[in-house]
């Protein structure tokens, strides 16, 4: 008993005092609503694995926090230890041609891209993600010739995806969203009117709540 009010006394301290650090460590074992719904009541901002700043896992710096690579479901391990290292090795990637040829012959293949494009890690190269989505396959076929196809690859210009779409492809591939949520344009109406938020419900308390239903499973009686 006092070895565990000595650590939890110890974690306590360091969520107060050191939360960028600590939230960063923690999120590593587990990324549960309450952790990242903590996050964003103390003002910390959690940012995507972005191309040039993410790690394997989850990393504070420079005041905010950074979600790792290894949290991008479906991308290949090997890649993420290739992008890491290429980075260090030789600095940041300047843009989608560089990254692309720094690349190249490196484990990275089509669906890497997507998952990438999804988890918002290539936002930083300037093309919206319906476009790096839909050019994935000839961006790797350039990459796999090289040199002049390589520099001379153009992104086809298409409209961004729809908010409710690019939210859905960040659950789908980090587990939660990164870039808003569903129902942002609603949460002026829901605070003016007085909804009670899941985080505040007390046992045998009758509430009015804003719910979004993600799915439906039908059973028999």
């Amino acid at each position: 008993a006092v070895a565990y009010s000595k650590l939890a006394f110890e974690m306590a301290y360091l969520k107060i005092y050191f939360p960028l650090e600590f939230f960063s460590v923690l999120l590593n074992y587990d990324t549960k609503n309450a952790y990242l719904q903590d996050i964003k009541n103390k003002g910390i901002k959690l940012l995507g694995p972005d191309i040039n700043h993410a790690e394997r896992g989850f990393i504070s710096d420079k005041g905010v926090i950074y979600v790792g690579f290894g949290k991008i479901k479906g991308l290949n391990r090997k890649v993420i230890d290739e992008i890491v290292e290429e980075r260090n090795s030789h600095g940041l990637f300047s843009g989608l041609t560089d990254f692309l040829q720094r690349m190249a012959g490196s484990d990275i293949g089509e669906s890497d891209i997507v998952q990438l494009t999804y988890a918002g890690s290539l936002d930083h190269f300037g093309y919206n993600r319906q476009e790096l989505k839909t050019n994935a396959a000839s961006l790797i076929t350039a990459m796999e010739f090289g040199g002049s196809l390589l520099s001379e690859t153009k992104i086809s210009a298409i409209g961004e995806m729809s908010l409710l779409d690019r939210l859905a492809h960040e659950k789908e591939v980090l587990g939660f969203t990164i870039s808003g949520h569903p129902i942002d344009s609603l949460r002026k109406e829901i605070v003016k009117k007085g909804y009670t938020q899941i985080n505040d419900l007390k046992a045998d308390q009758i509430v009015k709540m804003a719910v979004m239903i993600d799915s439906i499973r039908t059973t028999r009686d």
